[in-house]
């Protein structure tokens, strides 16, 4: 076999070899802390990831030329409202909160309506709840998600008494009657003991026009222009919304990605040092007989890169694992990685490169020193 194959190095010195292999397979715990961060909003997004269907609108702030723009444009909404959605109906607009899979709490934007006629008008022109699925006074539908992560289960009541640990605030006590395998954390009912203060805007028909996504997100621009106290969320904005308040997240991440990358760095660099130690003889022969520096660094790269590799591809399995079983484990719990990371996959890469870089320079620098007339 040729000696400058990494494959050759590896399986003649396998101890070594798997140790370094073991260590660099531990940089996956990267893509696990990107996998818990980047899953705070995947939850959220997982409901809100298809083609929006409605808008919804409120006031935000709580003077007087606010509730005066509310009632002016309650009153007037359909001049402003495209032919693909016409309809709209009054909702009474409440926080939910819900436990996020690193221990605390998750707030969503959540509406129920005020009576039978909206609910079903609403179940009638989104495809969000089965087609003909009702409800009646005092009742609501929930994922199973979101069921799970309040403890809930069909049949269940949600208390409207003024508790610390209740997840919404209520007009009244409601009956969960129906969970639903719905996406991520949602919930829907109607009660007659709500107040009307904001509106969902949706398809003017059954049958949604081409346009219905674009021309409701059109409205988070065309409505504030004339009352700018009144917001208009879709999808869209709500995705926006939640990533905004987790970008603090995202820029700890990035500095653990340092933190680890230099650890790990520093680490193999001694690592390498006293194996490349050991075969100073070896390529001190190599540069008598006049292999380039290139060829050289050639093998160097080539046997960290083949064993990064393998560390990947093994830490890769282990986190694949790893995600299964608690994913079983949490689900009781309404918690769940939704899909793989891809913050947790940039960043192992990251990390990963920034170990083999440094870690190839300093041993080339260390392999330039040798000279076979000195041994």
């Amino acid at each position: 076999m040729n000696p400058f194959s990494a494959i050759y190095y590896i399986k003649r010195n396998k101890a070594r070899a798997i140790s370094i292999i073991i260590m660099l397979a531990c940089t996956a715990i990267v893509f696990m802390g990107g996998m818990y961060i980047d899953n705070i909003n995947d939850v959220f997004a997982y409901a809100y990831e298809e083609p929006a269907q409605y808008a919804l609108w409120m006031g935000s702030g709580n003077n007087n030329d606010i509730n005066d723009e509310v009632r002016d444009f309650y009153q007037h909404q359909e001049e402003y409202l495209p032919e693909s959605a016409k309809t709209h109906i009054g909702v009474d607009v409440r926080y939910a909160d819900y436990k996020s899979i690193m221990g605390f709490n998750n707030g969503i934007t959540v509406f129920f309506m005020t009576s039978k006629e909206d609910f079903d008008t609403f179940v009638r022109l989104t495809d969000i709840l089965p087609e003909g699925f009702t409800l009646e006074d005092n009742e609501v539908v929930m994922s199973e998600m979101l069921a799970n992560n309040w403890g809930v289960k069909e049949g269940d009541i949600l208390s409207s008494t003024d508790d610390s640990t209740a997840h919404v605030a209520l007009n009244s006590d409601m009956l969960v009657k129906k969970v639903l395998p719905l996406k991520g954390n949602q919930i829907y009912g109607w009660s007659s003991s709500f107040g009307i203060y904001s509106s969902l805007i949706l398809s003017t028909t059954e049958e949604h026009a081409p346009t219905l996504a674009a021309d409701l997100n059109a409205l988070r621009t065309s409505i504030p222009e004339k009352y700018p106290h009144i917001q208009v969320y879709t999808n869209e904005a709500f995705i926006e919304t939640a990533k905004e308040q987790t970008s603090m997240l995202s820029l700890f991440f990035l500095i653990v990605i340092v933190i680890v990358a230099v650890v790990f760095a520093i680490t193999l660099n001694a690592t390498f040092a006293a194996m490349y130690e050991k075969r100073k003889y070896e390529f001190s022969i190599y540069k008598a007989i006049g292999f380039s520096k290139f060829k050289l660094f050639k093998k160097v790269l080539s046997e960290l890169a083949v064993m990064d590799g393998i560390g990947l591809l093994a830490g890769g399995t282990l986190c694949f694992v790893a995600v299964k079983v608690l994913n079983e484990l949490l689900w009781s719990k309404g918690i769940q990685f939704i899909r793989p990371s891809v913050l947790g996959i940039v960043g192992t890469l990251a990390c990963n490169v920034a170990i083999i870089i440094p870690v190839v320079m300093a041993n080339m620098k260390r392999i330039k020193k040798y000279d076979v007339t000195v041994y």
